[in-house]
């Protein structure tokens, strides 16, 4: 058994009623005999949390903290005394010294769901082949650039694009990028890659925690039909720190610490550097003009405030500002303009205020967020999209702990709600939208057959409720449902999910995961056109996880997708809801940690496969990846961290082109292509290698880092471009080698 954390949203087992009796005004020490106390804090996954706070409720001198499996001792401990666990970025936890031997200490994270329990698979917590990201461990995986976010590319299951895409940047299992939403803080953001492609919105030291969930997500979730990506920003701690950090690609402060007995902050700003160096490093011979260099702002904060016992508060917000604009030529006059300009802004800013109540078996989840989005892109002087579409959401769960009800143990039942409001002002002047699959035909800078000026309000709704109860000792089931409203379409989906949990043997246990998913249709032009439905899947996970010794754990899960009402062109160049496809796949990951060791093996299958129209050939999807490995070691011992990361995964298909037609009328030529995604680009393989070095200069502690990807300089095709008249092609590369070298300073 274990004791868990007097949560918000309870765990698996929740917390136990309250005593009958009032607690004392003040705390008084226990009188009891002295023991020795032995013990385990973990979090809700079984994993080990090191560094937790371990005390004795008025005895000040008997503290400790955990060591790095999360375990502690206490000598001289009352009998019957409270013990109190604290640590950064989860909720406080409670026991009792009633013998020796503590039962485990579950912390919850600030953020966490009752259906997180403890099988993980790759990717978040709510569901088989789920993983929670710890920030310190995921920065020992090289090849990242220190950027915690691009880690995901190491889960099983994420597509690895080389070149992450501008809208998320996020593919899993298969589908396209805006199948699955990235959010912070529980409300999406609409990017989370700059343009530059090399880092996230985010930086690692404004992370908390990130949860990654490939699919079968919990019914608080929803407007995604394939995963999530959930990012927690860094609450303050109760040690003051500043720290600064530069390298060839940006720079930034952050600064976190208590201000005030019951109130903590965390503060950060980055600014891109990389538009320093880029200018210098572009070959004089390349006929290219960076009129306004790709540079990038961001800006993270969080404050956060104890009101009482019962009532947390907490305001967080996350911006940025990315812009560059570009000729495709080193003649920027007026007549090059009309064909050879590219300029793009993309900037938002997404503030939100939550208040966390909790008391004996009650707790309730109480938000409201804002988001200001901006996005402008102008080609030439013809073609454009100008898109601001602010937004609010309102957001309440009330959760109701019983130890027992109608035959069932420790019983989680919640109910909640939101509703997210927005008003899309567009500008639009562009060629016909390229969906899914659909091969790029030849550039006419005058083509803007796509028009619309004017204004579309998306009032989408959503309820949930679900219930999660042991049937007994070894197995839980959750069950749930989400009623989801799409404004826009008129639609209402009903979307029940469930999945159940069984603890076998000391070292097994299994999960099992069904249940139905949508996304609403809000992807480039889809919001135009009124009569569009949201597309629809349906997901059915199975997983396992053995965890034969402390720090070694291999997690391994099997899953199938049937997607319906994909959105696909019609014969009349109309959106419609004709698509259908399907995405199997298994994953595998495996990690150690043995003392200075840190280990990482992951490897997925998968294909993903649609039919665009009924009686049309099925195709892959664009982003259909079978094969994609990676392995990882870390060793850390003293000033010294080394690693090295390999990665082997497959090309993605393309659409090749076997000739074409002149068209006299526009001057151009209309390239003539096989099979959609009928060729696969080459397999890609590199070798990432990272060393650190700490040292102290005075009061500040100063880390260098020297981060390498692609050391052995391999060239992998991304796809393939052709020439003007789709005679001769050529492969677009990705870049041979991307170091990283910085500095940090943390005083």
């Amino acid at each position: 058994m274990s004791l868990v954390a007097s949560s918000g949203i309870a765990s698996a087992q929740p917390e136990p009623p309250p005593p009958e009796t009032p607690a004392p005004v003040e705390h008084v020490a226990p009188t009891g005999k002295p023991i020795i106390i032995v013990g385990k804090v973990i979090d809700a996954f079984g994993k080990g949390v090191r560094g937790a706070k371990v005390a004795i409720e008025g005895l000040p001198d008997l503290v400790t903290k955990t060591d790095k499996f999360g375990a502690y001792r206490i000598d001289g401990v009352p009998t019957g005394a409270t013990i109190l666990v604290d640590r950064e970025g989860y909720q406080t936890a409670l026991g009792t010294a009633t013998s020796n031997q503590i039962d485990d200490i579950v912390l919850l994270s600030e953020n966490q769901y009752s259906e997180t329990i403890e099988l993980k698979g790759e990717a978040p917590a709510t569901s088989p082949g789920a993983e929670k990201l710890d920030r310190n461990e995921l920065q020992r995986i090289p090849g990242t650039g220190g950027d915690i976010v691009k880690t995901l590319t190491a889960m099983p299951g994420v597509v690895n694009l080389q070149i992450p895409l501008g809208y998320s940047g996020v593919v899993i299992r298969g589908s396209s990028p805006q199948d699955s939403k990235v959010l912070v803080d529980d409300f999406e953001i609409p990017v989370l890659f700059h343009n530059i492609g090399f880092r996230a919105v985010i930086p690692a030291e404004a992370i908390n925690s990130l949860d990654y969930i490939p699919g079968g997500f919990d019914v608080a979730y929803g407007r995604a039909s394939s995963g999530i990506v959930a990012l927690t920003t860094r609450p303050g701690g109760d040690k003051r720190t500043e720290q600064a950090e530069i390298s060839v690609i940006d720079g930034g402060l952050l600064a976190q610490g208590p201000a005030g007995k019951d109130t903590t902050y965390m503060f950060g700003v980055r600014r891109s550097t990389i538009d320093f160096v880029l200018p210098s490093i572009i070959p004089a011979s390349v006929d290219l003009s960076l009129t306004t260099v790709p540079s990038y702002y961001d800006g993270q904060f969080r404050i956060d405030h104890r009101l009482n016992d019962k009532w947390k508060l907490a305001l967080s917000g996350v911006g940025t500002v990315d812009t560059f604009e570009l000729y495709g030529t080193k003649d920027t006059s007026a007549s090059n303009a009309d064909t050879k300009r590219f300029y793009n802004r993309t900037r938002f800013l997404r503030v939100t205020a939550s208040a966390k109540y909790h008391e004996g078996p009650w707790t309730a989840n109480l938000a409201l967020s804002g988001l200001l989005p901006e996005f402008i892109f102008e080609a030439g002087a013809f073609q454009y999209i100008r898109i601001t579409n602010p937004s609010v959401t309102p957001r309440a769960e009330i959760i109701r702990s019983i130890p027992e009800a109608a035959g069932l143990k420790d019983v989680v039942w919640r109910v909640g709600g939101e509703a997210t409001v927005a008003r899309n002002t567009v500008e639009l002047a562009l060629p016909r939208e390229q969906r899914e699959g659909e091969p790029m035909g030849s550039y006419d800078p005058k083509d803007t057959t796509e028009r619309f000026t004017g204004k579309i309000w998306t009032p989408d709704f959503a309820a949930w409720t679900a219930a999660s109860a042991n049937l007994d000792p070894h197995i839980r089931l959750t069950t749930g449902v989400r009623a989801e409203y799409y404004g826009r379409p008129e639609q209402l989906l009903v979307q029940p999910r469930s999945e159940l949990q069984w603890k076998l043997t000391k070292p097994w246990s299994v999960r099992l995961s069904a249940g139905a998913f949508s996304r609403p249709p809000e992807f480039q032009s889809e919001n135009l056109q009124k009569g569009l439905k949201a597309e629809q899947s349906s997901q059915v996970i199975a997983g396992t996880q053995y965890e034969p010794r402390e720090g070694t754990r291999v997690q391994a899960s099997v899953y199938y997708t049937d997607r319906t009402k994909l959105i696909t062109h019609e014969l009349d160049g109309s959106l419609g809801n004709s698509g259908r496809g399907t995405t199997q796949g298994a994953e595998l990951l495996a990690t150690f940690r043995d003392g200075p060791w840190f280990g990482w093996l992951s490897y997925s299958y998968s294909h993903s496969t649609r039919v665009d129209h009924p009686g049309d050939d099925r195709r892959l999807f664009t982003f259909d990846q079978p094969h994609s490995l990676n392995a990882a070691v870390s060793w850390k011992k003293g000033k010294w961290q080394l690693g090295g990361r390999f990665q082997l995964y497959s090309g993605l298909p393309f659409t090749p082109a076997i000739g074409s037609v002149y068209d006299n009328t526009r001057n151009l030529y209309i390239p003539v292509y096989a099979e959609p995604n009928s060729g696969r680009a080459p397999i890609h393989h590199q070798l990432d290698l990272r060393v650190d070095r700490s040292w102290h200069w005075g009061a500040v502690e100063m880390t260098a880092f020297l981060d390498v990807q692609n050391v052995y300089m391999n060239k992998s095709v991304v796809t393939y471009i052709y020439s003007y008249d789709f005679t001769q092609r050529s492969a677009f590369t990705s870049i041979p080698i991307i170091p990283s070298i910085g500095l940090r300073g943390v005083l």
